[in-house]
């Protein structure tokens, strides 16, 4: 008898419940930050956590992407 492995299914898109903030492990909201003052013609994220706060920094000094944590 041969054994069968279930291939994951792929998702087109995320569902934004399911994103938090790798410095700090806060949910996201998929929206700007509340201000975002444009640098280097950067646009502005487009995540922030939920007070309207970007989200947490690199090292390097960017802003991180969020993270999906599957539940």
């Amino acid at each position: 008898m041969t054994e069968q492995h279930e291939l994951p299914t792929r998702r087109w898109f995320v569902d934004p419940e399911t994103l938090i903030c790798p410095g700090c492990s806060e949910k996201v909201r998929p929206e700007p930050p509340g201000y975002w003052f444009v640098a280097d013609g950067r646009p502005a994220p487009q995540f922030s956590h939920p007070d309207g706060s970007a989200l947490c920094r690199h090292r390097d000094g960017t802003v991180a992407d969020p993270i999906e944590v599957i539940p």
